[in-house]
């Protein structure tokens, strides 16, 4: 029998934007935590809000009489600390001091970007969150991750416009960034207010979030649509489906801000990283402790859920591997289309990709420089991270994020 304790704690002051001003100020500090045991390939659990205690942990030995299976032996023998918040963790000073300060930045950066653009309208939020994830078991196992993110996520609106919204500024970072924050501000709300008519070409590179097109990926690599023949690649592992340059990877590594580097289960990557595809090669879809052992996969620490249910797989922590080039570099000369709004859109069953985009902006020689009117893209799956794929920017070159480039068609 293996008894163990799993906690989360999320710590926030989320600032509500309306009109550029800060309308309210919402401060929380969660607890979740839960007990585990196993014994002889079944598994009790029981949760609570706030700290677990002997309590929790009794309850949890009593719903082993549930005879829920869990066949998959828990992690033993593995400790290790990772904080990437750079200080002590204190939460009257969290949301007093270090509320405060946030705050006060928020304010003065909504008055620069209202005096500045006062033909526009700033809403929706801004947050300061610190997360931490707590795994040990009396099998010597002792995982524990702590981050602090800032985000801004910006609804913009020109005054005239009858829409809800007309284009979304967002941005993510570890530590507060005024300069680069405003510098790339700028930029963005510069080519919103400048119309430029889209390029003649029928074929452009388009710049996106990963996650934009990545989905449809993610879906269809569960080891569960794999073990179950449902998944649109079902017959080609080990085959050579996309570009040379193209790699998927479960992502716990310190490039993916507020991701721990252990699973629920306490599972890990070697090197935090775990390829699916590599260099265009499907290798395998991405299983938890049970599916590995049910249909023969590897596990790839990719097990999520409920703090308070069994565990189960989930699609929440992968990447598209970067290349060694900026986004600049990716572009070079070209003319290129950086997307902020594209919604309405999916893949087919046949790996066929549409979608009409919104709001986007001419990228030209390193900078954006216009809002372009609204279109369609498409192209196919095999396409998109095949022949066509640019590659990942190599920096955060918008939105504190690394960026997709792939070229695909253009409909007007």
């Amino acid at each position: 029998m293996v008894k163990e304790k799993y906690s989360l704690k999320n710590r926030e002051i989320n600032l509500s934007i309306i009109g550029g001003e800060i309308d309210s100020v919402i401060k929380k500090s969660i607890t979740q935590s839960a007990c585990r045991v196993y014994d002889k390939g079944c598994i009790g659990v029981a949760g609570t809000l706030g700290d677990g205690d002997e309590g929790l942990m009794a309850q949890a030995l009593e719903n082993l009489n549930l005879k829920i299976p869990y066949e998959a032996e828990p992690t033993t023998g593995k400790v290790r600390r990772e904080d990437f918040t750079g200080q002590e963790s204190d939460e009257e000073a969290f949301h007093k001091e270090d509320g405060n300060s946030f705050l006060e930045e928020a304010e003065e950066l909504l008055s620069i970007l209202k005096k500045e653009y006062p033909q526009l309208l700033f809403s929706n939020k801004t947050r300061l969150s610190e997360i931490s994830s707590q795994l040990s078991n009396d099998a010597g196992t002792d995982l524990y991750f702590r981050d602090r993110l800032i985000s801004w996520e910006l609804l913009v609106k020109h005054r005239e416009s009858a829409n809800v919204f007309d284009d979304i500024l967002t941005y993510v970072a570890r530590r507060p960034e005024r300069e680069a924050f405003l510098q790339e501000a700028r930029e963005h709300l510069d080519a919103f207010l400048t119309p430029v008519p889209l390029p003649k070409e029928d074929h452009l590179p388009i710049i996106v979030a990963p996650r934009e097109l990545g989905g449809f990926l993610v879906q269809n690599l569960d080891a569960l649509a794999f073990g179950h023949g449902t998944s649109f690649f079902n017959g080609k592992l080990g085959q050579k489906l996309f570009g040379d340059n193209f790699s998927l990877y479960v992502d716990r590594t310190s490039r993916a801000p507020g991701t721990p580097f252990f699973d629920v289960e306490g599972s890990t990557c070697t090197d935090d990283r775990c390829y699916l595809i590599q260099n265009g090669i499907l290798l395998r879809p991405f299983a938890d402790k049970k599916l590995a052992k049910e249909f023969g996969y590897e596990n790839t620490a990719t097990a999520s859920g409920s703090y308070d249910s069994v565990p189960s797989n989930t699609d929440t922590c992968f990447s598209i591997a970067s290349s060694d080039k900026t986004l600049k570099e990716l572009i070079g000369e070209k003319e290129a289309i950086y997307v902020t709004v594209m919604s309405g859109g999916d893949f087919t069953s046949e790996g066929n990709f549409a979608s009409p985009v919104q709001t986007a902006f001419l990228y030209r020689k390193g900078r954006l420089v216009g809002k372009l009117p609204e279109f369609n893209i498409s192209g196919n799956i095999y396409d998109i991270f095949g022949k066509d794929f640019v590659g990942v920017s190599a920096d955060r070159a918008y939105e504190g994020e690394f960026k997709l480039v792939t070229n695909m068609k253009l409909q007007r």
